[in-house]
């Protein structure tokens, strides 16, 4: 493994470029409503999870 692939860590995810332009056809609406869902998702894991997740948001992981 070179120096550079051992410093990525966690997840990573990165949309093409096509995916940024629809999402930007959004209305404001839309895009908040979206957003709201997937927090609300998220807030119905249990709290062990949601801080796995986060150790690997982190890069802990």
């Amino acid at each position: 493994m070179k120096d550079d692939e051992q410093s990525l860590v966690g997840f990573y995810h990165e949309p093409d470029e096509e995916m940024v332009k629809e999402y930007g056809k959004w209305p404001l609406e839309r895009r908040a409503a979206w957003l709201f869902a997937g927090l609300k998702m998220r807030m119905l894991l249990p709290k062990e999870v949601r801080a796995l997740q986060d150790q690997f948001r982190r890069g802990e992981r």
